[in-house]
């Protein structure tokens, strides 16, 4: 029987094998000697598959239930990473990374649509009390792996990550199904999405700032790189900015009672946007690192809001294709379209230069969403 308990201890080994491998692979790339163009692509194309790869996993999630699909992609992750850790000429990888990142893509989306879904039948908790215990799993991998990658090569990242991946699979063993996390399913097809002008709306908007938030998510450690910074220095950074998502993703829920997904999300924008200033025009290691402070912000706010705001655009019981939405969007399609500009910017502007230019699309961003959320005032139901 699936217990919070399990819920949390989920969170924390999922997010430390994505720290294990995330965190440190273009360090790795990097150190097998790649140009920083060839990094570049191969996070596009990471990226790339993620909308339709989350979408298709999402509703065989809500059909067949949440369990079993996100056993079959956890197990598909840990053999694909296994065998990553072999590969190192560019046209190779890039072949093979859209097989790994097919079961890769979708864990995140499932695992979170099993939180809100189990806190909702439970009347325990919430995504975000859930969430948070992803964030603690994240920040202690980033330092373990900083301290152990300065001491051993950093390949030995895909092995740990691995085992961490194969940890979950007995925690998702059903013995006594109390909920099968699964809905009462009706397709909610691409063809209903375009129908639905406010949600390709909000779709454009969750993807402009996955474009934005594309330096950040992928090139954080190159950033610190630049600056000359040590691989433990660059896990204290994710550390501290996975800490820093903890208490907000709890306060990230408060808010969302005294104020709204809207200006929660506002909250979180216009944060990124201080962010890029400080990174681009202050490029100093301590700072930097302070700076990582507003992750917390940044993200938790941000995911919280747009989670609760999605939920009055689509229909009831489609709680995984929700989240795929989500991740679909902002980490697929904003994170390719961002990883694909970086790419080609990359060896010319480096990392502090990347920082000032993206101050333009996130500015960009935090107006076209304040006049999106003027525009549809009464969108949400819970707000009418």
């Amino acid at each position: 029987m699936m217990t919070s308990s399990k819920i949390r201890i989920i969170y924390i080994l999922l997010f430390m094998a994505f720290a294990m491998w995330r965190v440190f692979y273009n360090i790795y790339l990097e150190d097998i000697g790649l140009k920083g163009s060839e990094i570049g692509t191969i996070n596009a194309v990471i990226q790339s598959s993620i909308f339709v790869v989350v979408i298709l996993w999402g509703r065989m999630a809500d059909k067949k239930g949440i369990r079993p699909t996100l056993k079959m992609a956890i197990l598909g992750t840990a053999l694909a990473m296994f065998i990553l850790s072999y590969l190192q000429e560019f046209w190779v990888i890039l072949l093979f990374i859209p097989i790994m990142t097919f079961f890769f893509h979708p864990l995140g989306p499932l695992n979170d649509a099993m939180a809100i879904q189990f806190s909702a039948l439970e009347k325990k908790g919430s995504f975000g009390s859930f969430r948070l215990w992803g964030s603690l799993g994240w920040a202690v991998a980033a330092i373990l792996g900083g301290f152990a990658f300065t001491l051993f090569p950093v390949k030995y990242s895909f092995y740990i990550s691995t085992i961490f991946f194969l940890s979950i699979i007995p925690l998702l063993s059903i013995k006594r199904k109390k909920y099968t996390f699964t809905s009462k399913f009706e397709a909610y097809t691409l063809k209903d999405i375009f129908r639905n002008i406010p949600l390709v709306l909000f779709i454009g908007i969750i993807t402009l700032y996955g474009v934005v938030c594309a330096p950040v998510n992928s090139y954080l450690n190159l950033y610190f790189s630049s600056l000359n910074s040590s691989n433990d220095t660059i896990g204290l950074a994710y550390a501290i900015m996975a800490f820093s998502e903890i208490p907000l993703f709890l306060v990230g829920n408060r808010l969302l009672q005294k104020l709204n997904a809207k200006k929660v999300m506002l909250i979180a924008l216009c944060t990124m946007l201080v962010r890029f200033v400080l990174y681009g025009f202050f490029p100093n290691e301590n700072l930097a690192l302070l700076t990582g402070l507003l992750q917390g912000v940044s993200l938790a706010f941000f995911l919280v809001g747009a989670v609760d705001y999605i939920k009055g655009l689509i229909p009831p019981n489609q709680d995984a294709t929700s989240q795929s939405i989500i991740w679909g969007a902002y980490m697929g399609i904003g994170q390719t379209l961002g990883n694909i500009a970086i790419s080609y910017m990359i060896d010319d502007f480096g990392m502090v230069g990347m920082m000032k230019w993206w101050i333009i699309p996130s500015l960009f961003c935090v107006l076209l969403t304040y006049v999106y959320f003027i525009k549809y005032k009464y969108v949400i139901q819970k707000e009418k």
